[in-house]
């Protein structure tokens, strides 16, 4: 491949040519090959943070930090709870539930783009990354054969998409993609999408692998809200031998001595009362973050007890929001897993019933009618924004501080968590 620039030197004309050095895409095409082979052995942990703007004059605002764990396994990525060992049996979109969420960067993303029989090339000469001379190659992929899909509510279709990458002269490792969409359909209602990724080589076990260790995704809406995605990869691990893998809801019988002690099972429709361990400071909290609380009654089965008061209950941190306007305000999602029993862990699921009281929770009301008391006292209610079976939200009023340890919640137990 060649491409030539005519450029005016004073008063004669010259020509500048960038020559591609010959059988280089052939030799970083089969090197590449060799480097995506290998990535269904292991399993990285993604961090997300996630930023909105309503047009370029603003500053950034981060809503919130999304961490799991991504597979490549065959022709698709799997994604899970970072450190949970299982992947979840939907989408991840559907996992979040709201804002912006990228798949297929882990791996499904170069493959798209080096795929020789869907994607035009053109080199467009030496170039440096990262401090390090590198060739450039420009691409573009149609529709009809692309991979890259966006997402608007429940519509998904697939787009065209162009760009660059940059490849290692002394390695032919990829060092960076980039990416925009173009011919997006109006129906999505987006205006704009592009993705960066940057790739190094990461140590596993000795061996360094080529992976896109940080990128950003960048979507704007038709109306111009713009969202950007910040992502950092870490924690790979070879999931054969030191992760076990399977699909949250996948049964599993191990067979073990006689006389293990029968599962304890929470009865559907029993009320924990419990309070937090530890207050939950909000500028350091993140999607992913365990946390602890302790129950503050007896769990019975009539009059037996089947958990004492005391028992620790372990959760997870499922949602983070900031909101600036109309003041600092925060909103959590929580989950609760599992409760200890004398080293025993009894997994179950519960949706939040009540929460407080404290000064900093800001009251949900579930409809729309005013409703006052006589003492008119300046309290703010908002529209609940979330149903939520199996978690709890709380709405935090930051002004008031960190979430406090001791904070009283009520969840009623709605299954036995898999």
């Amino acid at each position: 491949m060649a491409c030539c620039l005519a450029i005016l030197l004073g008063t004669a004309m010259g020509a500048l040519c960038w020559q591609e050095p010959e059988g280089l895409f052939e030799r970083f095409h089969a090197h590449m090959k060799s480097e995506q082979r290998r990535l269904p052995e292991y399993v990285c942990t993604q961090t997300v943070e996630r930023f909105q703007r309503s047009g370029p004059e603003e500053a950034w605002r981060k809503s919130d930090t999304l961490r799991f764990d991504v597979a490549l396994v065959g022709d698709q990525e799997l994604y899970g709870k970072a450190g949970s060992g299982q992947f979840f049996d939907q989408s991840l979109a559907d996992v979040v539930r709201s804002g912006v969420v990228s798949t297929g960067r882990f791996g499904l993303l170069a493959r798209q783009v080096l795929d020789i029989t869907t994607t035009k090339y053109r080199y467009k000469g030496l170039n440096e990354r990262a401090g390090r001379p590198a060739h450039e190659y420009g691409f573009d992929v149609p529709a009809a054969q692309s991979n890259y899909s966006l997402r608007s509510g429940k519509l998904e279709l697939p787009v065209s998409f162009q760009g660059q990458f940059w490849v290692d002269t002394g390695t032919l490792d990829l060092r960076r993609l980039e990416l925009q969409a173009y011919d997006i359909p109006e129906k999505l209602g987006l205006a704009e999408a592009g993705t960066s990724l940057v790739y190094e080589r990461t140590n596993m076990d000795g061996e360094p692998l080529l992976l896109p260790v940080s990128g950003e995704v960048m979507v704007v809406t038709a109306a111009g809200l713009e969202n950007l995605n910040r992502t950092k990869v870490g924690g790979c691990r070879r999931y054969q031998t030191e992760s076990k893998v399977r699909f949250a809801g996948d049964s599993e019988v191990e067979a073990g001595p006689a006389g293990v002690p029968k599962p304890i099972l929470l009865p559907v429709g029993v009320m924990l009362e419990i309070t937090l361990e530890e207050g939950l400071d909000l500028e350091k909290t993140v999607a992913g973050q365990t946390f602890k609380a302790r129950l503050t009654r007896d769990i019975k089965d009539g009059e037996r007890v089947i958990i004492p008061q005391g028992s620790v209950v372990e959760g997870e941190i499922v949602h983070w929001e900031r909101e600036t306007t109309p003041f600092l305000l925060y909103e959590i999602g929580l989950e609760l897993h599992s409760l200890d029993l004398a080293g025993r862990s009894i997994p179950f699921a519960a949706t939040m019933e009540e929460a407080g009281p404290a000064s900093g929770l800001i009251r949900q009301s579930k409809r729309m009618d005013p409703e006052f008391n006589r003492r008119r006292t300046a309290r703010m209610s908002i529209l609940v924004r979330k149903v939520q079976r199996g978690q709890g939200y709380l709405h935090w009023d930051g002004r008031r501080g960190p979430v406090p340890r001791g904070l009283k919640m009520k969840w009623k137990v709605i299954a036995e968590r898999e």
